[in-house]
């Protein structure tokens, strides 16, 4: 069932904002809205058919109709009328895999060669396909590299919790807490406490993606309240939630 985020406005000009989450994959199809440099835990393959400029943030910038951008490197983009952006979750075996050759100058972002077309109000069906056609497109064959088991216990308790024990997972896995926090960060590639931060704004998304409002998508995330999820948001994805999910219909593919 699609869903229209409450209670901001609602626009003829802004119809065709689409979102689907499938996993820990989100596609977004519409318009591009500009933002400014930001750096988040997901990678991101933007898909403009028109073409867009794309920035990193040592000062290059590029003008492409399509761009892989790889987990926690600073990016930018510019403003265009139709395209598609894939999010995928920075625990996703694809993210992971951008990250093992990420590189922080935006011509090495390129993919101009990909060939697929981004429907106008994509079905679940064409959605799927047009994932699909994404990650194939970018040639996303080599598995990550294992995680750590101590890793992979962490992270499972955080998608469940905001307070991990850190003394006693580290002392099951044998490891001192400063280990501990080593490890996590090197297969995760951030800190524990960032990592936290995005999973609570995943949490407030699928809050919206039920109707909720700003604010009640806040509390029930864990955020202080709707000004605190509001500037994470800015950080995460360098705009504002009014102007990132304004009119914005949502579709969970199952």
């Amino acid at each position: 069932m699609r869903r229209t985020v409450a209670p901001l406005a609602h626009t003829a000009r802004e119809l065709g904002r689409l979102v689907f989450v499938w996993g820990a994959r989100m596609l977004y199809v519409g318009p591009l809205v500009a933002a400014s440099r930001h750096a988040h835990h997901a990678a991101q393959i933007l898909v403009a058919p028109g073409g867009v400029e794309v920035e990193d943030g040592v000062g290059g910038r590029i003008r492409a109709r399509a761009a892989v951008i790889p987990p926690r490197v600073t990016h930018g983009h510019g403003a265009c009328t139709h395209g598609a952006i894939l999010f995928l979750d920075g625990d996703d075996a694809s993210s992971r895999e951008l990250a093992r050759h990420a590189e922080p100058r935006c011509e090495t972002w390129r993919r101009d060669t990909l060939d697929v077309t981004v429907p106008r109000d994509p079905t679940p069906e064409q959605a799927r396909a047009l994932i699909r056609s994404i990650l194939s497109a970018v040639a996303l064959r080599q598995p990550p590299k294992p995680r750590h088991p101590a890793t992979r216990r962490m992270t499972a308790y955080l998608d469940g919790s905001d307070h991990a024990d850190l003394a006693s997972l580290s002392h099951a896995a044998g490891l001192s807490p400063r280990q501990m926090r080593h490890a996590f960060a090197r297969d995760v590639g951030l800190p524990m406490r960032a990592y936290l931060r995005w999973k609570r704004l995943r949490r407030a998304l699928a809050a919206v993606e039920q109707g909720a409002s700003l604010s009640v998508a806040a509390a029930s995330a864990g955020f202080a309240d709707s000004a605190h999820l509001s500037r994470v948001f800015r950080e995460q994805f360098g705009m504002t939630p009014t102007q990132g999910l304004r009119s914005v219909r949502w579709l969970t593919l199952e």
